[in-house]
């Protein structure tokens, strides 16, 4: 009797061990959940063809020893042990790259699958500055100088958003901070002054539909330009000749000439009264003109040249100010 019940007993520790056993390599077999793998792209918003790498990543499981397969609509692209990463080129505008990517860990029975699906967007930004001066019949953009109020609009290229269909939210940036009351749904456009010590000026904005099925972002480094003067001649008959820049090898043969001084670009819009205008001849001052920015010469001999400056000053903004000069032969 006393020999069966140690045999019943050895029996129970054996079948105790196996179970310790079955649930420790129970326990081993530990399930990694889907919100585990993490998805990257690079670039975050990838454009028509531009190149892209996807990468995945995971604290809760070395996926250097996982099996992982990665398969897009043309079949298997990558397949092997520790492929956490792969690289392509995006096809055009409005088409949609989707890659299914099977991860199966090396401490799991199962397999995790994710789903990624890149529609390569573009979004154009243009910019000019909105007080900046350009003279009649200008078609070129109005660049901004030190102090001028910029306007920068983003606009998306995708045949969903063209047609109407879409409905975008933009977030803007200057530099790295994110401009809150320019920000939101239909915000395509944003309007800054630039700091007068400002170089450059790096506005970027980020573009996504509702649906989620558009998103772009792109980056406009707006350089700051320095204002010019640029002399032209005005007949009493027919007006300015914006055709026809005056240069100081410019010969005055008339009994006198009326000349315009343009301040390309310097922010005088709304602000015309807040300057101050400084006309030289030869070094000496005169009296600023009733029509500021023209002046009549009429020489009382001939021979030599005449040397004109006009310097042109908002008295209530600092470093807008412009100075012209042009020499003429008599």
């Amino acid at each position: 009797m006393l020999i069966k019940m140690k045999k019943l007993l050895y029996f129970i520790l054996i079948l105790s061990i196996f179970s310790i056993s079955a649930i420790s390599f129970a326990d081993m077999q530990i399930q990694v959940q889907d919100d585990e793998i993490n998805v990257e792209t690079i670039p975050n918003n990838p454009e028509p063809y531009q190149n892209v790498t996807i990468n995945i990543t995971s604290y809760a499981t070395d996926l250097n020893k996982a099996a992982i397969s990665w398969q897009s609509n043309k079949g298997i692209v990558l397949s092997g042990i520790g492929k956490t990463s792969y690289s392509f080129k995006t096809d055009g505008p409005n088409t949609t790259n989707t890659f299914n990517i099977s991860i199966t860990p090396s401490d799991s029975i199962t397999s995790i699958n994710k789903k990624v699906v890149i529609n390569p967007s573009e979004i154009e930004v243009i910019w000019e500055s909105v007080n900046g001066y350009t003279p009649p019949f200008y078609k070129g953009k109005t660049l901004p100088t030190s102090g001028s109020k910029i306007k920068v609009v983003a606009i998306p290229n995708t045949n969903t958003i063209k047609s109407g269909a879409g409905s975008i939210s933009y977030t803007w940036k200057n530099l790295n901070d994110t401009i809150l009351d320019a920000s939101g749904y239909n915000k395509n456009s944003y309007i800054f002054k630039n700091d007068m010590f400002d170089k450059t000026n790096k506005i970027t904005v980020t573009a996504s539909s509702v649906d989620g099925s558009y998103a772009a972002e792109n980056t406009a480094n707006i350089p700051i330009y320095s204002p010019k003067i640029i002399f032209y001649k005005k007949s009493p008959t027919e007006g300015t000749f914006y055709n026809n820049a005056l240069t100081s090898d410019t010969t005055f043969s008339e009994d006198e000439m009326t000349l315009v001084a343009e301040p390309y670009f310097l922010a005088t819009k709304g602000s015309e009264s807040k300057f101050n205008y400084s006309w030289n001849i030869n070094g000496d001052q005169i009296a600023t003109p009733s029509k500021k920015t023209e002046i009549t010469i009429r020489p009382t001999s001939r021979g030599g040249y005449a040397d004109i400056s006009v310097t042109m000053e908002n008295i209530s903004e600092l470093f807008q100010t412009v100075t012209g000069q042009l020499k003429l032969t008599l």
